[in-house]
């Protein structure tokens, strides 16, 4: 699958797509934005961001009373796209220090990084 990268905007609407599950409408989004993130989009604002995922082809919809979206594209494949974009930018040379930035701004524990590297 060959993705595009996302704006920070659009990743906020993925996030909260992923999340949920279920699909969800304009409404369900801009509530979940504003619960999760702090911000307060307009219905608008939101249609533009879901119009660019779907030409993205990152989000499908269908119409039900009110349109309803959902995404085309799993986390996990993004997840992996974008670490193999910060894979490229930094280099072999970089990428412990980035592995460690990563787990400090996380708080993740010792422990919690030797899981994630014997389960992968």
């Amino acid at each position: 699958m060959n993705l595009t990268d996302l704006s920070d905007r659009e990743l906020l609407v993925m996030k909260c797509l992923w999340d949920a599950e279920m699909p969800l409408t304009v409404g369900d989004l801009i509530e979940r934005i504003q619960q999760e993130f702090g911000i307060a989009y307009k219905e608008t604002t939101v249609y533009t961001f879901l119009k660019r995922l779907k030409d993205k082809s990152y989000v499908t919809s269908y119409k039900k009373g009110s349109s309803h979206f959902s995404p085309s594209v799993d986390e996990k494949s993004y997840l992996e796209h974008y670490a193999g974009k910060m894979a490229a930018f930094w280099g072999r040379e970089s990428s412990g220090c980035f592995l460690k930035a990563f787990a400090e701004a996380g708080g993740y524990s010792a422990e919690e990084w030797e899981a994630v590297r014997t389960e992968g």
